[in-house]
Order: structure tokens, then C-alpha cells, then sequence
């Protein structure tokens, strides 16, 4: 069993080689170990302070990888990937104590998606504990015959979007504009996640990094304005060209993230633009569209339900064992 290496930062020829091996882990368990936010922390660096890697090499190449984010006031939410060939020698436990050692005051969560076999095998088998689970839902948006991983399924019809009147008197839904809109967006994020620490303090920095991604297309990025131009609700999509494991490389589309203001809650305008966002991803021809809800968040299942929606699969999110030193693994 290695010694992970612990860091702050990383150069660019180790963030390549955990780009490498995390695209390996993906093709081998169809499921992508690694969330989005961790991806562009290995490509663009973390603020001073905010996040950790652990590493462990054998002959000069990355073969086991967990990150890390510190959030002021909450456990610290890590993830591990170990690359497939070099699994079973002990490295996931190995990159598990480590994160659990060097963890923030606070403690520390680490996510298994898609909750594969050798990811449970390994945090139950050292003790530690599901405390959390992240439901993927899906819904087809064309009949599918056979011949993709998700159907065979009809299509789910879809509503008109009508906003009750005296709430379309109000506000207004339009497109976001780069380069205008981004402030605003991330008040009514922070307004609308204020209980959500991953997603409720995204920066502008970590807005800007999204833009320049290939999948960002404002104009599947859906705003409810009021006429003073705060942002009321918002649908922002997400295009996946690689199929997110529900076709063989057709892309499919992504309820990326729906956000209300608590003022504007019960309005009906979540349920209107997560419609708009919905036929938009189907008039493009997309065959799925996916997305990622809390399981206790019984709501928004109940709503994404009677779109049509149903639990694929399961991301768990594993804490360590309570009372657990966190010198274990030290000797």
C-alpha cells in the first residue's frame, strides 16, 4: 500500500496524467469517478486554501487520485479514483485515510458515483458509512427502440410553458447573455443555494471557467428577469457529447442545475423553466436528458416525477467511521 502525496496544487503534467486516468476509470466502470467541479480544479488550479490532492505514483505515473474541497463550516467533499489495472493493491484505501487524516476540522465526505461495486468495497470495507445519496434521474425525450444503454423507451410528452398571469406580468424568460448576466445569475444562485454549500458559493471565477468549456451554450441557459433585472428562477442545460453512460456516444442532454429565489418560490416559475429547458434539449434532437437530485429532497423528485423522470442510479456519499482515529492507516 503506497503513501498518497499530499498538495495543494499541481503542476500540468500530473493534472494531465489524473485527466488520463480518470477518462480510463470512466471507460472501464461507465460511470465518471470524477464530478465536473473536481475536473476543473485539475485543469485550472484551486484557490490558496480551498483544496487538497492526493496522489500516488508508481514508476513516475499517477496511479491513484483523490481530491478534495474545504468548505468554511461543513465537512470537507472529497472524491478518489485508482486506475483501473493498478486496483485491488490497496490504493483506495490508502487515498480514503489519507484524505481522512489530513481532513479539516469539520471532518470529511468522499462521493462514490455510481455507487460501482469496488468504490462500496472499499469505503464499507474500512468503515465507513453512507450518509448521503445523490439520485440520477432520466427521461427519454424520443422514442428509443433498443441499441442505447437507457431503453428501449417512449417518449415523455411535454407541456406547453405558461406562466401564471400575474407572475408573467412580473418577470420575463429569456436566454443568458455573457458578459451581462453573470452577476446577477450568481446573487440569485447564492439567494437560491444558500443552504447548498457545493453549489450555493460558485464564484465568478468558477462562472467564467464554465463559459469557456466546449459544452456551454447560452442558449440553453434559460433566466426568469424581473424588470430591475434581478433573476428571479433559472435552467441552466448541459449538453453531454460523450452520452453520460446512457447512450454509446450519442450526446444526451442534462438538467444541469434549476435555482428559484426563496421570494419567488411557489410561483410555479421552477416547474415553468425546467420545461423550457426540458423542450429545448428535445427540439435539439437529443434522445435522454439526466439530472441529479438530492434523495431527502422529496420535492423535487415528487416534480421531477410527474415530468416523467425516473431513478436510474445512485452517486452515495460515504463518511469515516465514527470516533475513528485519523492516524489509522499511519503504521
Amino acid at each position: 500500500m503506497s503513501t498518497p502525496l499530499v498538495t495543494d496544487d499541481l503542476a500540468a503534467g500530473p493534472a494531465d496524467q489524473v485527466l488520463t486516468l480518470a477518462e480510463a476509470a470512466r471507460r472501464a466502470d461507465g460511470v465518471a469517478p470524477l464530478s465536473e467541479h473536481t475536473l476543473l480544479r485539475v485543469r485550472h488550479g484551486a484557490p490558496s486554501g480551498s483544496s487538497r490532492f492526493h496522489v500516488i505514483a508508481e514508476d513516475g505515473r499517477i496511479v491513484g487520485f483523490a481530491f478534495v474541497e474545504r468548505i468554511e463550516g461543513e465537512p470537507d467533499s472529497g472524491e478518489v479514483v485508482v486506475d483501473p489495472p493498478h486496483r485491488g493493491r490497496g490504493h483506495g484505501t490508502a487515498l480514503l485515510r489519507s484524505v481522512h487524516r489530513d481532513a479539516g476540522p469539520n471532518g470529511v465526505r468522499v462521493w462514490a458515483h455510481g455507487r460501482t461495486p469496488q468504490a462500496v468495497s472499499v469505503a464499507e470495507g474500512d468503515g465507513w458509512r453512507a450518509v448521503r445519496e445523490l439520485h440520477k434521474m432520466r427521461m427519454p425525450l424520443r422514442d428509443i427502440t433498443g441499441g442505447e444503454r437507457g431503453g428501449p423507451a417512449s417518449a415523455t410528452e411535454l407541456p406547453e410553458v405558461r406562466l401564471r398571469p400575474e407572475v408573467a406580468e412580473r418577470v420575463r424568460l429569456r436566454a443568458f447573455v455573457v458578459g451581462q448576466d453573470e452577476q446577477a445569475w450568481l446573487d440569485a444562485n447564492a439567494r437560491a443555494f444558500a443552504h447548498h454549500p457545493e453549489q450555493g458559493r460558485l464564484t465568478l471565477d468558477d462562472l467564467l471557467q464554465r463559459e469557456v468549456e466546449d459544452w456551454f451554450d447560452p442558449h440553453g441557459f434559460f433566466l426568469a428577469t424581473t424588470k430591475d433585472g434581478r433573476v428571479a428562477a433559472f435552467h441552466w442545460t448541459k449538453v453531454h457529447a460523450d452520452g453520460a453512460g446512457l447512450t454509446d456516444g450519442e450526446p444526451v442532454g442534462e438538467v444541469y442545475v434549476v435555482g428559484v429565489d426563496p421570494a419567488w418560490r411557489g410561483t410555479g416559475l421552477g416547474r415553468a423553466l425546467t420545461l423550457e429547458g426540458l423542450r429545448h434539449l428535445r427540439d435539439a434532437g437529443l434522445p435522454w436528458v439526466h439530472l441529479y437530485v438530492d434523495g431527502d429532497n422529496e420535492a423535487a423528485v415528487r416534480l421531477y416525477t410527474s415530468l416523467g423522470f425516473d431513478i436510474w442510479d445512485t452517486d452515495v456519499m460515504y463518511a469515516p467511521p465514527e470516533g475513528g482515529s485519523r492516524d489509522v492507516g499511519n503504521t
